[in-house]
């Protein structure tokens, strides 16, 4: 690719000088640039990229793609840095996503969980989000749930020889930052919509208007009618519909307990009787999605049923450990939303106390903590408040915020070590107690100042009970 190429791919003027050179690579990061890389100069949350062109040109960058190009040298300027590296990305790696059948899955909840169902359903396929990308047994890590779009377009092309599929978990973020730039989606899903990220969208109406934006006029998409968001989603022709009623597919019957679901599903006419180790009322609606992605591909039945039968479980997602009787739930439920889910659920088939342990995140949307500790003493017997991630905020402030939600007639144990939370909880248990371990999830760290710890939830309930989880 040559630097001339921006100027029909980004309607930008480059430099006659330059417009031969050939571009080697790309990035955003100046420590990751080589000699003849091209290189973004993103205005972030938190540092500007313009202070670090002076750094990629030390490195041998070919040219710096920048908004303002005011006394730089060898810089092409863009109107939309973030739009133009998409689609160069896109342009650059020889469009990846247009040989795969790339699904995008957005939603406050469910993302994750319907994503590995999809993986199971699916053969040749990979995933990307949350959890970080997977495909075959390839398994790495990620610094945000959705890749920034050089990053993205590098992995669909290290999976496309391997996989037909890839479904991918599409935050708000990653739309209001244009990640996703250039990446053809065969098919859209929308989960649900609930509280969070407001310390960034201030309101739930932007940040409903975030997730909305993913969804163009003409895509394909599987939609839960059952949300007012995914009303107005709604496109005839386009869409298949899931939910409890007046949708393409809805239960006609379930049921659950510690072990699974049982559930019949009426699918376009069809029934499917299916039996999941997942367990819980938000599970049936991750279950009808994947599903609804199933019948768009045309995937048989059988296929589809023997798949979900398979499915363990999501790290981090409703991961069970049980010994005498006695269970531990690890979720990475952190809005009071998806909290009240995995509460709820835990509730109807815990046969004694319910417990759970929790804390919030610092340094993020504070107006949330409040409702974190009224909707979890409103359902659980005992509440262990805990650190999440408190990041550079005083742990005692955000321990606070929850308190002002929190039902003071209920037991409130605070502790701030999470180990020894997790520990208080465990040992609070009987015969028929079920203790809620909620917030990290699959998560193996704890970022303390700005610091980050190896930490994690499951690995501490299984040196305590020593058993594995299910």
């Amino acid at each position: 690719m040559l630097l001339g190429d921006i100027e029909n791919i980004c309607n930008s003027q480059v430099p006659d000088y330059l417009k031969n050179k050939e571009i080697k690579g790309l990035a955003y990061d100046s420590r990751k640039v080589n000699e003849g890389f091209l290189f973004f100069s993103i205005k972030g949350q938190k540092t500007d990229g313009r202070l670090f062109i002076k750094d990629a040109f030390s490195k041998k960058a070919i040219a710096v793609v920048s908004q303002d190009c005011s006394d730089i040298e060898n810089c092409i300027e863009v109107k939309d840095i973030r739009k133009c590296m998409g689609k160069i990305a896109n342009y650059f790696y020889n469009q990846p996503s247009k040989k795969l059948n790339v699904v995008g899955i957005t939603g406050t909840n469910g993302k994750t969980t319907t994503t590995y169902l999809l993986k199971e359903i699916f053969e040749k396929s990979g995933i990307i989000g949350t959890t970080g990308y997977r495909f075959n047994n390839i398994v790495k890590k990620l610094e945000n749930t959705t890749p920034e779009s050089i990053d993205l377009n590098k992995i669909l092309l290290e999976m496309m020889p391997n996989v037909d599929y890839v479904f991918m978990e599409v935050s708000s973020h990653a739309v209001t930052f244009d990640r996703i730039e250039g990446i053809d989606f065969k098919l859209k899903v929308f989960t649900n919509l609930s509280q969070d990220h407001l310390d960034f969208y201030q309101t739930m109406e932007n940040y409903a208007k975030a997730k909305a934006a993913f969804f163009k006029e003409n895509d394909f998409r599987v939609v839960n009618i059952d949300d007012n968001l995914g009303k107005t989603l709604y496109k005839k022709g386009f869409t298949i519909t899931y939910g409890f009623k007046d949708s393409d597919i809805y239960p006609l019957y379930y049921k659950f307990d510690i072990n699974g679901i049982y559930l019949k599903l009426n699918v376009f006419g069809d029934v499917y009787e299916i039996q999941s180790n997942l367990i819980g009322i938000y599970n049936i609606y991750n279950i009808m999605a994947a599903v609804g992605c199933s019948v768009f591909f045309g995937k048989p039945k059988a296929q589809v049923l023997q798949a979900l039968y398979n499915f363990k479980n999501v790290p981090g997602r409703l991961e069970k450990f049980i010994k005498n009787g006695k269970a531990a739930i690890v979720d990475y439920a952190h809005t009071d939303d998806a909290i009240k889910n995995v509460l709820q659920t835990l509730k109807t088939i815990t046969k004694g106390k319910l417990i759970v342990v929790f804390g919030a995140g610092g340094d993020r949307d504070k107006t949330k903590r409040p409702k974190m500790g009224k909707v979890a003493s409103s359902i659980a017997d005992i509440i262990i408040i805990t650190n999440d991630n408190p990041r550079t905020e005083n742990p005692d402030a955000i321990i606070n915020d929850i308190l002002e939600g929190v039902d003071k007639s209920k037991k409130i144990i605070i502790e701030k070590d999470r180990k020894l939370a997790i520990i208080k909880g465990l040992e609070s248990t009987s015969e028929g107690d079920c203790v809620a371990i909620l917030g990290k999830g699959h998560e193996d760290y704890q970022i303390i100042g700005e610091k980050k710890y190896h930490f994690d939830d499951r690995e501490v309930v299984r040196d305590f009970w020593n058993v594995e989880s299910k």
